[in-house]
Parts: structure tokens; sequence; C-alpha cells
């Protein structure tokens, strides 16, 4: 008995020595990633999963974090730092709502008040939030990276975007301590077609850009034709596409517990203010059940995430009997739905700036082997992935979708539906994200 005890606490002790070793030969490197700790957002994953490989490649991550109401996730050989954190709105909020606590009444039942109130705090928000609202995360993180930075040896540093005080934390850093910088635009900065600012604003932003990314070693983000758009005003600048993947761990136990009598379609996340429009997809439902060739009680499809204009649009295609609008849940939540169900959807915005993007969501639908339905713009790098890895259909107008919806619909009742992607879906995983981070890492220092 006591052997038996001994060998194992000699074994506990060897381990953690060899783990110390481990670390001991590990390069270092500050990863500033404000969003490390999300649960709620599909970036996050990209965070944890570079940080999560990066040790078995020979780099230990120091992630700096904000310190927030989000669980710090542990990870092997991963070092999360926790900084103060305290977000714009709470900041200003106190004064807010004493300069407006007599004013409550009076705007009550107001609209022209509100509205111009409305428009108050937006105008607010272009000033003031400027480059964002975790604008004063950048001094607290800062002290924490730079305390680090001097007590210990660091390697490099890798920043990544969003929030845009990221790259501005890291460019201090590098400014003061000359260690090289990696930014990782997982969307580009002043070039993203999601976020739209006045002219003036506009001006402020492109000038910080320029000069926070002055002294930067490597840009990545996450497509080549993102990369070819950066390069349009960062023209000497190397820049790496680095795109993301899924976790197979988060796959190795996920299974099928349900089997639903109807085709389950599933859209997980958000529609941003109707950008993202499902409209292609009702309208092609609501033809395929007219002409007879579906059945309308053998077809549902769920939406999770945000509710923008779906209850209307089912109601305007005739469909509202066939779409659930849930609300949002975890990524663990989400993935045990996808599992659940039988053909996954992206629906992206139909708008030419797209084509750049590839969504997030598509790797977790790689890794859930389940087939897809991507109703977006009619070229591009989401359309091109889709195709090389055989995962399912892009589509770009309602006649394709028709087509798409049909046999997918056929399959199942035919017991012929089935995960058909090949040899090149496997290569978007985490682990070459982080393998493409390292090999870029080891360039520069």
């Amino acid at each position: 008995m006591f052997k038996v005890y001994f060998k194992l606490k000699n074994h506990v002790i060897n381990t953690f020595k060899e783990n110390d070793n481990l670390r001991e030969k590990m390069k270092k490197v500050i990863y500033v990633a404000f969003n490390y700790n999300h649960d709620t957002g599909i970036a996050s994953k990209r965070l944890r999963g570079v940080a999560k490989y990066l040790p078995t490649l020979g780099w230990q991550p120091i992630v700096i974090v904000p310190r927030t109401s989000n669980e710090t996730v542990q990870i092997d050989n991963v070092k999360v730092v926790e900084s103060d954190y305290r977000d714009m709105i709470s900041k200003f909020m106190p004064i807010f709502n004493k300069n407006n606590a007599g004013r409550k009444r009076e705007v009550s039942g107001n609209d022209q008040s509100n509205k111009f109130m409305s428009k108050a705090l937006s105008l607010a928000g272009e000033i003031f939030a400027y480059p964002d609202s975790m604008k004063y995360w950048k001094k607290p993180a800062t002290e924490v990276a730079s305390e680090i930075i001097e007590n210990e040896k660091i390697d490099a540093i890798m920043s990544t975007s969003s929030p845009i005080t990221s790259h501005l934390i890291a460019h201090d850093l590098k400014e003061k301590y000359g260690i090289p910088w990696v930014a990782d635009l997982r969307d580009l900065w002043n070039l993203n077609p999601y976020i739209n600012h006045n002219i003036i604003r506009r001006q402020f932003e492109k000038r910080l850009e320029m000069k926070t990314f002055e002294n930067v070693d490597v840009l990545t983000t996450t497509t080549e034709l993102a990369k070819q758009t950066l390069q349009r005003i960062h023209p000497s600048k190397k820049i790496v596409p680095v795109v993301s993947g899924f976790d197979p761990i988060d796959f190795e136990s996920a299974k099928q517990t349900e089997h639903s009598e109807k085709l389950t379609l599933i859209y997980a996340g958000s529609l941003y203010n109707g950008k993202r429009d499902p409209s292609i997809l009702f309208d092609a439902i609501n033809q395929l059940i007219n002409e007879n060739r579906i059945e309308k009680d053998k077809i549902i499809i769920d939406f999770y995430g945000d509710e923008t204009n779906l209850l209307e649009l089912s109601q305007k295609y005739n469909i509202q009997d066939n779409v659930n609008i849930h609300g949002r849940i975890t990524q663990n939540e989400v993935l045990q739905h996808q599992m659940n169900s039988d053909v996954l959807l992206l629906i992206s915005w139909m708008n030419e700036s797209e084509k750049m993007f590839i969504p997030g969501k598509i790797y977790d639908c790689i890794g859930c082997k389940k087939p897809v339905l991507s109703i977006g713009y009619e070229e591009g790098s989401l359309k091109d992935l889709i195709e090389k890895t055989n995962i399912g259909y892009h589509v770009s107008g309602v006649s394709e979708c028709k087509k798409a919806i049909y046999d997918y619909y056929s399959k199942y009742y035919n017991n012929e539906l089935k995960y058909s992607g090949n040899e090149f879906a496997e290569d978007y995983s985490l682990k070459n994200t982080a393998k493409n981070f390292s090999k870029i890492l080891e360039e520069i220092i």
C-alpha cells in the first residue's frame, strides 16, 4: 500500500518537474486578447484555440484579459493575467443618470424627445467611444503587461481585435520594449463594412490605424481576400492570412441525442440588424410548399440568437408555422442543438464587401460533420471554402436555394442525407491556426 502511494507521489512530483522544465524551455508570448474568456462569441474560440495549441509548438502564451464577470478559462501551459477594467458605459452612466434624473418624467411618452436623446447618445458614442468603448482598458492592461515584461523574458507580443484597444496596448509595449509584435485583425479596422462612422470619425480612425501599425512586425487577418484589401492601406507591411478553424476536442464527445421526424435546419448567431437576411430561404421554402414539392409540416427552421424581423418575414412568406424563434444561448448549447439538427444554416450579407470574409460559424459546421446550406454573396472566400471541402451548398438566389433545399429534403426522407466533407475539411483546425501563428512568431524573433 505504502509502496503504491510513494510510487504515485513520485510520479506526480516528476510530472510537475517535467512540466516546469517544459515551461522553462518554451519561448513566451504576451497575448493581448480582450474576448478570450467570452463564451457566447464565436471569435473567442480562435483566441482560446491559438492559446491552447501554441504550447505544443514551443510557445507559452501569457494572456492579458480584463477582469470581468466571465470565469477565467483554464488551459494547461497557458497563463491568464487579469487587469482592472471599467467599460465606458459604467464609467459615465452615473453622471448621465444624475444629469437626467429630473428629465425622465418630461420625456416619457414624448417620441420626439426620445428620438433626439437617441441621436444625442449616438453622436456622443462617435465622439467618446473612440476608438472603441473598451478604451479605458488600455492603461491597466499596459501596466500589467509591462510588469510581466520587466520580470520575465518575453520573446514576442500578439494582439487581436476587436476591440482595437488591444492593438493600442501592444503598440505601446512594442514602442517601449522593442519586442517583436504580431497584430491579428479578425475583422478589418477602417475597411470593416459592418461599421459605419461619420466622415470626421473615419478620418480620425484612419489616421490612428496608420500610426498604430507603424511599428508592427506582421499583420494577420483571416482570408487571402482580406489580406489583399488590407494591403491597400498598408502596402509596405508584411500581411499574412491565417484562417480560423474548429477545435477537435470540442467534438470528441459531441453526439446526436435527439432525432426529429421533420427535416430540421438551424441558424445560430446574429443577423446584424437585418444585414443577414433570411428572405431568400423563406421565399424558397414557400415556393417549394406551394409547388407541392415538399410538405409544409415536414420542415422546420430553428433560429438561435437575435430575433431581427424574423416573425414578420416568416409571416410575409406564410411559413410562420415552420419557423421557431429562440433566444440567445451559450456556445455549448449551440453545439448540442447543431448536433441534433439535420442541416446547418449560414446566412451572410448580400454585399460585395462580404466576399473577403469567412464567418466563424462555418468551422463549427465542419466540426459537427453536418451538411451545410450557406446563403450569401455570389462569390468569395466562403463559397471557395465550401466548394473546396464539399461540405454543402453556397447559394445567392431563390432558384439555387430551392434546388439545395429540395435535394436535402429528398435525401432526408430517403435516409440518404449525410455529411460529405472531404480530406480538405480537416485542414480547418485550430491546431493548424496555432501552427501558422507559431511559424510567424519564429520568423520575427
